[in-house]
């Protein structure tokens, strides 16, 4: 029997492909080799080929949906709602880094100390909205 997809399967779907279009959009504009990830400083430490670094992101993306619709069947939140945004959330902003990404790598000035802090904003935000909706209701 196959599983009725909800609007945060859509949504999330969305997203990835957007965030693949993204890369798919600026192919020719980026370099051959592709930093993919930075120190505080914004300094590039880790660099691939422009294939990966525009595939890798949304890959991992459709992995992380795996891995989350699959969790969430097997322990399934109190309030289903929870499910939904963390999944989306998580879409949006794995979405959003690899735009960051994209725009270091066109040329484009990212702080990625701030990025890192607003990670870790994120982080404490989409846990307690969690913690918070699962102790109200269950």
């Amino acid at each position: 029997m196959a599983r009725r997809q909800s609007r945060a399967d859509i949504v999330s779907g969305a997203i990835i492909a957007l965030t693949a279009m993204a890369g798919v959009a600026v192919w020719s504009r980026l370099p051959a080799e592709v930093a993919i990830h930075f120190s505080a400083s914004s300094t590039p430490d880790n660099y691939v080929s422009k294939p990966v670094g525009v595939v890798l992101m949304p890959a991992l993306m459709l992995a992380t949906l795996v891995v989350l619709e699959w969790a969430f069947r097997y322990d399934p939140p109190d309030v289903p709602q929870v499910a939904a945004t963390v999944t989306v959330a998580t879409m949006a902003f794995m979405g959003a880094i690899h735009g960051l990404v994209l725009a270091w790598n066109l040329g484009y000035q990212v702080p990625f100390d701030l990025v890192l802090v607003g990670s870790l904003v994120w982080a404490v935000l989409i846990v307690g909205y969690a913690v918070k909706m699962e102790y109200e209701h269950g």
